[in-house]
This record gives C-alpha cells, sequence and structure tokens, in this order.
C-alpha cells in the first residue's frame, strides 16, 4: 500500500527542519526507510490521483521499536501555501483496524538556542 501523510500549506505555522512521525506500536507492518520519502505535492481528488511534484532530500531515521519515524530534510520545509507529504510505501499489517499516526516538527527560529517540538496534527489510517 501507499500511504500518504499530507503536510498542508495552510496546517504550517512554521519552517520545519525536522519532522516526527508517531507510529502506533500495535501497527505490525515492517517499515523501512528505503520505502520512505518526502515530496511536494498536488493533492488529488475525485477525478485525479495525488502524485509527487518533485522529491525532497532528507535523511530519514526509524527507532528500532518502528514506533517513530524522524525525517530531516536538507532544506527546512518553507512556510507557504505548497503541500508536501510523507509517502510510505509498505505492506498492510495482517491485523485490520484504525491506526493514528501523530506528527511533531521542529523549527530554529533566529536566536533559539533549542529547538522546540509543536504538533501538527494526526492522520488515521484505516486497513480492511
Amino acid at each position: 500500500a501507499t500511504y500518504y501523510l499530507f503536510l498542508r500549506g495552510q496546517e504550517r505555522k512554521e519552517n520545519i527542519v525536522k519532522l516526527t512521525i508517531k507510529v502506533p506500536d500495535y501497527f505490525e507492518a515492517k517499515i523501512k526507510s528505503n520505502k520512505l520519502s518526502l515530496c511536494k505535492v498536488k493533492v488529488g481528488g475525485y477525478t485525479e490521483r495525488t502524485r509527487c511534484l518533485e522529491n525532497v532530500p532528507s535523511v530519514i531515521q526509524i527507532s528500532d521499536n518502528q514506533t517513530s519515524i524522524e525525517i530531516f530534510p536538507e532544506k527546512p520545509i518553507p512556510l507557504n501555501k505548497d503541500s508536501y507529504a510523507v509517502v510510505m510505501k509498505i505492506f498492510n499489517p495482517r491485523k485490520r483496524g484504525m491506526f493514528q499516526f501523530q506528527g511533531l516538527s521542529q523549527s530554529k527560529q533566529p536566536g533559539e538556542e533549542i529547538p522546540i517540538s509543536t504538533y501538527l496534527g494526526t492522520w488515521n489510517v484505516d486497513v480492511q
């Protein structure tokens, strides 16, 4: 399956330097960093599909217990109206259910010594 976790322009409040996605511990699918990407997207709808416009080079790290994904883009994701997405290409878990992925972002403001995490939102994934 291919999952798109959208970061819409009107929902972002700052430039994103680091993106953290919390994966539920009962999501029993194998997540591999080479199957994840961050890209600028054109959000599809009823008549057309969602597609990546350009790939954003980034470093992706997955925790050992597969409950956290950290994404470090080479350049910060800018605060504008463009939509971005984390694209996950994985096999669905064997157990069906609804899974909630939570997103946190960090930005480094000029003059700040420690970046502060900001809650971005929750993505619900329903596996039938």
